[in-house]
């Protein structure tokens, strides 16, 4: 039987995970309607999902090596360079 203490820290993962997973989809609709209204560029739908790419890396890695505020990073600094690439 798990204690109480696991069960926080399962709560609290939970909600990491919840908050890369908020972070991963606003950075692919926003980067989506960026480049489509923003800037007017037709760019191939495989990398207007470029931000899922570090999502898919910290749920299969489980967080491995990084805190959760670097994958988060990770994600928004994909998301720049995807726009910065496709915008310039």
């Amino acid at each position: 039987m798990a204690s109480s203490d696991a069960a926080e820290t399962m709560d609290f993962r939970d909600r990491t995970d919840l908050y890369v997973a908020l972070l991963a989809g606003a950075c692919t609709v926003g980067l989506t309607l960026a480049l489509e209204y923003g800037v007017g560029a037709d760019v191939s739908f495989v990398y207007r999902l470029s931000p899922l790419v570090p999502y898919f890396a910290y749920v299969f890695s489980r967080g491995a090596a990084l805190s959760t505020r670097a994958w988060m990073a990770v994600i928004a600094a994909v998301t720049l360079g995807t726009f910065g690439f496709f915008a310039f």
